[in-house]
């Protein structure tokens, strides 16, 4: 018989209680509660947006710059 429903479902109570939300796994969680999850949305969204722009390989090697730029910032604000 195929299991359809998660065991031990991970939620996430914030503002004191009045809001829970489920989660898909700790990192989810840990994102959450840290309120990280819109940042990780907007990354996505702007993520999105330069590759869109990636008509020729040369436009790649350009976004490509700038994303591991990015990137390389955020690992450096992590690090501190």
């Amino acid at each position: 018989m195929p299991i359809t429903k998660k065991l031990n479902p991970l939620y996430v109570v914030s503002k004191n209680g009045k809001d829970v939300e489920s989660a898909a796994n700790l990192f989810d969680v840990f994102l959450k509660k840290t309120g990280l999850d819109q940042v990780v949305n907007l990354l996505e969204i702007v993520i999105a947006e330069l590759l869109a722009q990636v008509k020729s390989y040369a436009v790649f090697i350009e976004v490509k710059k700038m994303i591991d730029n990015l990137l390389s910032a955020i690992l450096a604000i992590i690090a501190l």
